[in-house]
């Protein structure tokens, strides 16, 4: 700012004017794009030994405490956890056979006042890794063989082995322990093959080899089996035998009661000998007919088990009978199946004050398909202005309730991949409030520490004070004064929150800060149930925090200063812009009456006008620049005279 006291060759003087325009709370944190896939292998992960999932960056434009963004777990969940640079961490086990994606809602609070968040879903999927051998469908497998009737390339044995893990984990490669002269097993398949006809073999023999399924792991896991081979020189003694020793079937699940599986056949060696079958174990959800024609009981699903491993036994009617095994595999093959919500109905309570992004609720369902087929994607059924859902993770939230009030009906809509849905209702009843309601209690906590117990404190409290307390912020008071964080020791959170009678009526904050003071020792009693022993607590007088009064008398404080200096430069603008007309007059006057010296008749005029308009001898001169000019004229004047 720039002072001058004579339009015309005049002194001057120079200021300069910093004007500090404090910042409000008011955008909300906003994430940075998230990583796509999140992967984790799975694995026995823990608190003290913690696997890095990804790392999850919010930001907030604001300044100093408004713009410090916090991230949490809109649920809190044993098995994941934040760190403080966003890096989300897995602390407890997981296992991929048990469980392959975890929908998980994560939270951006800022430290403003009110706080402001915002909120976003995620799919955390646990990669495979190989911690499972693969199994045989049984220990042993035992054939017998007449050696005149075999031929090379004849089909002895059918090994099965399954391995629950996936990808190359899961492929399986077969082999014996010993290579055999007379045997030969396919890697893949594992069939085992005569490779001669056993014209070399002139007594009975019996061959034992160890059979080895291998994964394609690394590094590879594997398991071992028995195969018994009997060879015969002689006839074999009449007696019964399943075609095949191992049999594969498949059922699609959810069809209806004694839908066929498959078919087994077991030989006599003698068309009039009658063999009948039966299961020695799920009988309760299979049955095995005289023909060998094996059908369901009941309705399978593939979500409660996918594989079925049963032995079926084959007696004829001999004199004495004769017994023969085989193992039947029945593997259940998945049908899209409608989702299903976990609750019939979701309901909420809110106030009319809730900012953008508020979390309203979180519903939640849940598709008995595996795999792809079973990931949800929710929706609102129709448009709503004043809600929204979060479309993986069901998180129902607030766009603008300012003004609202009443109950809100909602339709939830959870969809599959493949277009099956799901709908559920949510009711959302938005109670009337202004600031006034809200009441602030500070705690010796930490924020995130506070942040994760709001439900326990919100009933501790509404316990001490006999009303139900509903939690609207949580805020940490470290950075303010400058937004340099203090100690751990001298931690401190503001939580702001509103109350309500036993009729759902806010009640009103002078009410509830007077019952806080008369209740204070049990409020003690109840939040140190929560925090544990050495906490603090105190009353905060209003919604604000501490340093807001400052704040606010530095705005104003600048405010009128600003103001002041503006005056005092349009002063000065027009205090010159008079001089200019007065001096024009004076000069048209002079050219009128003829005047030799206009100059000196000027000074003689200025000498009057300024002895018109001259101050009062206390008063100082230059307080405007129109005074000073008239000053120096009559001074001229004066000199002129003498």
């Amino acid at each position: 700012v720039v002072a001058v006291d004579s339009p015309t060759n005049g002194l001057s003087a120079t200021a300069q004017l910093n004007i500090t325009i404090l910042d409000i709370n008011d955008n909300n944190p906003q994430f940075l794009p998230l990583p796509d896939p999140i992967l984790i292998p799975e694995g026995l992960y823990s608190p003290g030994a913690p696997g890095e999932v990804c790392r999850i960056t919010a930001t907030d434009i604001d300044q100093g405490a408004n713009g410090m963004v916090t991230l949490s777990l809109s649920n809190p969940s044993s098995l994941f956890q934040f760190r403080e640079d966003g890096t989300l961490l897995a602390t407890g086990p997981l296992d991929r056979e048990k469980k392959e994606a975890y929908d998980l809602v994560i939270v951006a609070s800022d430290q403003g006042t009110p706080q402001r968040k915002n909120i976003t879903g995620i799919i955390v999927t646990v990669t495979d890794v190989n911690d499972n051998e693969p199994q045989f469908s049984q220990e042993t497998y035992a054939k017998e063989l007449l050696v005149k009737d075999a031929k090379e390339g004849d089909l002895v044995l059918t090994l099965s082995a399954m391995d629950k893990d996936t990808g190359n984990n899961s492929l399986i490669a077969y082999s014996f322990s010993a290579g055999s002269s007379l045997l030969s097993l396919h890697n893949e398949t594992g069939e085992i093959t005569l490779t001669s006809d056993l014209s070399n073999i002139t007594e009975d023999t019996l061959l034992k080899l160890t059979a080895l399924a291998r994964d394609h792991g690394q590094p590879p896991r594997s398991s071992t089996a028995t195969v018994l081979v009997s060879l015969f020189t002689t006839s074999l003694t009449p007696g019964v035998d399943f075609s095949s020793s191992v049999y594969n079937f498949s059922v699609a699940e959810n069809e209806p009661e004694s839908t066929l599986v498959g078919t087994v056949k077991a030989l006599t060696g003698n068309s009039s000998v009658q063999v009948t079958y039966t299961l020695r174990s799920h009988r309760d959800l299979f049955i095995v007919d005289k023909q060998g024609r094996i059908s369901t009981s009941q309705a399978l699903d593939k979500e409660t088990q996918e594989w079925y491993t049963m032995e079926v036994e084959a007696v004829d009617y001999r004199i004495p009978p004769n017994t023969a095994v085989a193992m039947v595999t029945v593997r259940v093959e998945d049908v899209n199946e409608e989702p299903e919500f976990s609750n019939t109905s979701y309901s909420a309570t809110i106030f009319s004050i809730s900012p953008y992004k508020y979390p309203v609720l979180q519903v939640k369902a849940t598709d008995p398909d595996s795999g792809e087929n079973g990931q949800l994607e929710y929706s609102l059924e129709e448009p709503s202005s004043l809600f929204d859902v979060e479309r993986s993770s069901g998180q129902v939230y607030v766009l603008s309730v300012e003004g609202q009030e009443g109950q809100v009906s909602l339709h939830v809509k959870a969809t599959d991949p493949l277009g099956l849905s799901a709908t559920i209702e949510v009711e959302v009843m938005i109670q009337d409030s202004a600031s006034s309601d809200v009441v602030v209690i500070s705690l010796n906590q930490p924020v995130n520490k506070v942040d994760r117990e709001i439900l326990e404190m919100e009933r501790s409290l509404g316990q001490a004070l006999g009303w139900t307390v509903k939690v609207i912020s949580v805020m940490s008071a470290n950075s303010f004064g400058g937004g340099v964080r203090s100690s751990r020791d001298s931690a401190k959170t503001y939580v702001t929150f509103i109350t309500m009678d036993a009729s759902n009526t806010v009640v009103p904050s002078e009410e509830v800060e007077r019952k806080l003071e008369s209740e204070s020792e049990a409020v003690q009693v109840q939040l140190e149930k929560v925090f544990g022993e050495g906490l603090e607590h105190m009353v905060e007088k209003g919604p604000e925090t501490p340093d807001s009064t400052d704040q606010t008398i530095a705005i104003v404080l600048g405010v009128l200063l600003a103001l002041t200096v503006v005056g005092l430069v349009v002063m000065g603008v027009v205090t010159s812009v008079k001089f200019k007309k007065l001096k024009s007059r004076n000069e048209d006057s002079i050219g009128i009456m003829g005047i030799d010296h206009p100059s000196q008749e000027l000074r003689n005029s200025d000498s009057e006008t300024s002895s018109t308009k001259q101050k009062p001898s206390g008063q100082s001169n230059g307080v405007t620049i129109e005074n000073m000019s008239m000053n120096n004229c009559d001074s001229e004047s004066r000199s002129s005279a003498m």
